[in-house]
């Protein structure tokens, strides 16, 4: 399986190329009244309406300048998340990926850790990702 592997909090995460529609850089969205800090708001992307929310924020970190915006189609779903750095796509089998307990999972995000060049990632559950970005828009 194909990655694309970025950061986030210090951290690399780790989301299958099949979720991935394009990276964009960050632009400042619509913010939602009420929404949680890490839900940043609406960005219209070429006639499409993405919630975007920070995964940086998400994971206990501090938003950075120079930001990326990887937008994500799950579900006949489009949204965007904000990263700090993206890196590559790489290869990791599945025999590779080493699963993450439901009580280890950062709220239910991360689904798998996989070896990647310089260390390890966090395998993101795009869909977990965009089912919580949605409940707290």
């Amino acid at each position: 399986m194909r990655y694309l592997v970025a950061q986030a909090a210090g951290q690399r995460v780790a989301f299958r190329i099949d979720a991935v529609r394009e990276i964009i850089p960050a632009r400042v969205p619509t913010r939602l009244p009420g929404a949680d800090a890490w839900v940043l708001g609406l960005l219209n992307l070429r006639g499409t309406v993405l919630t975007v929310v920070d995964l940086t924020l998400r994971f206990g970190g501090t938003s950075v300048a120079g930001a990326s915006i990887v937008v994500l189609e799950v579900e006949g779903k489009t949204f965007g998340v904000q990263v700090e750095r993206v890196y590559a796509v790489t290869d990791v089998a599945d025999s590779l990926l080493t699963p993450v307990e439901a009580a280890r999972s950062v709220g239910g995000l991360v689904c798998a850790i996989a070896p990647v060049e310089e260390g390890t990632a966090m395998v993101l559950d795009a869909v977990a990702l965009r089912r919580a970005a949605l409940a707290d828009a």
